[in-house]
């Protein structure tokens, strides 16, 4: 199990620096942006003793939620693939895309994604789980008081928070 963290880089938005290490807590201290070069820390205090995730890694925002890693270019692949082929086979390619589509989806490992800065938690321990994407959550965090919609951060974050009601 080799874990992962995938950081976006503070000057440039489109730009990541992923550090590996054979387990979460090998993971170094610091690392360098490969995009410009500044040292970035990682939050050690943010992982539990079993290499679980109390908080984002990078900024050490207590808000996470779990994400499948999905390849969504071979998913949107399949689909228009089998709608082209659909005349031609009565339909049937729909059916068979689909399945295709839910395998793919049921194999697809979990990563952990950060609400305030984005950061990518691979091959972390599972415990605490954090649910699936909030937008409640992250309405707030992105407009603060102006959000439409919004609800109070959990004492802990999202570390054993029940699954969004929506």
């Amino acid at each position: 199990m080799s874990a992962s963290v995938e950081i976006a880089c503070p000057r440039d938005s489109e730009a990541f620096t992923r550090v590996y290490a054979p387990t979460p807590r090998e993971l170094p201290t610091a690392t360098r942006c490969t995009h410009c070069g500044d040292e970035h820390p990682l939050l050690h205090a943010s992982l539990t003793p079993e290499g679980g995730l109390r908080a984002c890694v990078s900024c050490g925002h207590p808000e996470l939620y779990t994400l499948k890693e999905f390849p969504r270019k071979l998913g949107i692949t399949v689909v228009v693939v089998a709608a082209v082929l659909a005349p031609f086979t009565y339909y049937v390619s729909l059916f068979v895309a689909a399945a295709l589509d839910a395998a793919l989806y049921a194999f697809a490992p979990d990563m952990v994604m950060c609400y305030v800065c984005h950061a990518a938690h691979r091959k972390f321990a599972r415990d605490p789980r954090h649910p699936r994407f909030d937008r409640e959550i992250d309405e707030r965090l992105k407009f603060g008081t102006r959000a439409v919609m919004g609800k109070p951060m959990r004492p802990g974050g999202t570390a054993g928070a029940p699954e969004p009601e929506h």
